[in-house]
């Protein structure tokens, strides 16, 4: 391929392989063909589309299944690309390209493309071993030069001169040899450093690309979430203008906080405060579909907490004292305070399960 471009036969190389894809593949199949010179050596990418006429072979693990006869041309890439087919193409591409010098590989050969890596590898090494032979040369004419220069005196002066123009000419030579495959060895080095910098570089600009496409996304999603958040909280607090009734406790204290552990068997802990005391209760079991309506944000926690607990079951002794009058006319009656469930009143050390609130009302 070298010659073929060095000889300025590159464009009638490609119009040779043009006529053979159109000749192979029909003409109206070509899409494109296009000459690349990217790499070491120039090369060709073209695209067909397999279409063949007749119809379809049937492969024996298809059984007796019957296909429609299809008349005309058909898409078949295995036709067109099949192990036979691709053997007769190399065949006769060959045959196309004889005039160029290229030759068909060998037939079943079981040779394996050799890697940039491995190439280059075995040229360093070529030039290394090159080096040390044509060293090992100077050196050896160097002796030759000596033994030359001491024949001087005994025997043909002008002999011994010729034979030592000679060598000296032959030492030259070899240095000069030296010379060019250092330069050689040198200029391929600079070249593997650049190849493998032009593609460090590039993969590092695809990964400083999905870096900044990923920052990008992760900032649009950011804006998103703040956006859905402020949103959330606009709609809360609307809500809770418009439905006031939704954020209260029957009881009348304040909800601290809730906790529901499961909520595919799910109980309900709640913490509640009036003033400076502090109550919490738990009660097991109960019902399903309300902790899904829970779950879903069909309902507050306030509603959840009013449809499991009582208003008494809400708060402790000390808490019904200070809401009085207010718990009062939520129950239509005294308030009956409860010892919660496994958890108890976190400010009180009366036992008031089951006795009345005595305490002062106010």
């Amino acid at each position: 391929m070298m010659k073929i471009e060095q000889s300025g036969r590159l464009d009638k190389w490609t119009s040779a392989n043009l006529k053979w894809l159109r000749d192979t593949f029909g003409e109206e199949n070509v899409v494109s063909c296009v000459l690349h010179m990217d790499e070491k050596t120039s090369h060709l990418h073209a695209t067909v589309v397999p279409i063949v006429m007749g119809e379809r072979k049937r492969k024996s693990r298809e059984g007796e299944k019957k296909y429609r006869t299809q008349t005309g041309s058909r898409l078949s890439a295995d036709d067109v690309m099949g192990r036979a087919r691709l053997s007769i193409y190399q065949n006769t591409y060959a045959e196309a390209m004889r005039e160029f010098g290229l030759q068909r590989g060998v037939v079943g050969s079981t040779a394996r493309h050799q890697s940039n890596g491995e190439y280059y590898r075995q040229q360093m090494l070529q030039y290394e071993n090159d080096i040390v032979r044509l060293s090992a040369e100077v050196e050896k004419a160097h002796e030759e030069r000596s033994a030359i220069l001491s024949l001087f005196g005994k025997g043909d002066l002008a002999k011994a001169k010729k034979e030592l123009t000679a060598k000296d000419e032959q030492i030259t030579q070899l240095k000069e040899q030296i010379k060019a495959l250092q330069t050689e060895k040198a200029n391929l080095q600079e070249h593997h450093k650049k190849e493998i910098a032009k593609l460090r570089n590039g993969y590092q600009a695809e990964i400083n690309e999905a870096i900044k496409e990923a920052e990008s996304l992760r900032k649009t999603i950011q804006a998103k979430d703040t956006q859905i958040k402020q949103q959330s909280k606009r709609i809360d607090e609307l809500d809770r203008k418009v439905n006031p009734q939704r954020y209260r406790l029957s009881s009348g204290a304040e909800l601290v906080k809730v906790n529901i552990p499961n909520y595919n068997n799910p109980s309900l802990h709640i913490w509640t405060r009036v003033g400076k005391e502090l109550f919490n209760d738990v009660k097991f079991q109960i019902g399903y579909n309300l902790a899904q309506q829970h779950f879903n944000h069909e309902i507050t926690d306030e509603e959840l907490v009013n449809a499991v607990f009582e208003p008494q079951e809400q708060v402790s002794e000390a808490q019904a004292d200070l809401l009085g009058a207010a718990l009062i006319l939520a129950t239509g009656g005294p308030a009956q305070v409860h010892a919660g469930t496994g958890a108890g009143g976190l400010n009180s050390d009366l036992s008031w399960n089951g006795k009345k609130n005595t305490g002062r009302r106010r």
